[in-house]
């Protein structure tokens, strides 16, 4: 049996089409493995979705993110911490300079974060109407880069 370092290898020799939709639909859209530093701890929950196509990094930028994040990971600015996909969930590590993308100093606008109940515990300011669509948001507080629950 073939072992892989990172789930980008598992999926490299699909098809482009499947491997595309796997790291779009899979790895941006994921959980994190628990416990996660403070300066990252709104990003506990059910649901993570990353929100890259929110940052409006253009096709290429975009892609290269993905393909990072599912590698050997995405450095997080400011931080000694690197985001990486390590099916079925992702995980936040010590940089260790393998990171081939950083994140724009933006990027926690971008992020949609539920709970067990699909009730949004992150709101990024930069997450689209359509993604909080069904949601009342109105109690929430401005946590900065996003918004909170009271």
């Amino acid at each position: 049996m073939e072992r892989f370092k990172t789930w980008l290898d598992s999926v490299e020799k699909l098809e482009a089409g499947v491997r595309e939709s796997l790291l779009c639909e899979v790895a941006a859209h994921t959980s994190f493995q628990v416990p996660l530093p403070p300066e990252l701890s709104f990003l506990a929950g059910r649901f993570v979705d990353l929100g890259f196509e929110n940052l409006g990094l253009g096709a290429q930028k975009f892609n290269d993110f993905l393909r990072a994040f599912s590698g050997t990971g995405i450095a997080v600015p400011h931080t000694t911490w690197r985001l990486r996909f390590a099916y079925p969930y992702a995980v936040v590590e010590l940089a260790d300079g393998s990171e081939k993308e950083t994140l724009p100093d933006c990027w926690k606008e971008a992020v949609l974060v539920t709970d067990d109940h699909f009730i949004p515990t992150w709101v990024g300011k930069r997450v689209r109407p359509d993604q909080t669509s069904g949601f009342n948001l109105q109690t929430y507080r401005d946590a900065g880069e996003g918004l909170v629950p009271p």
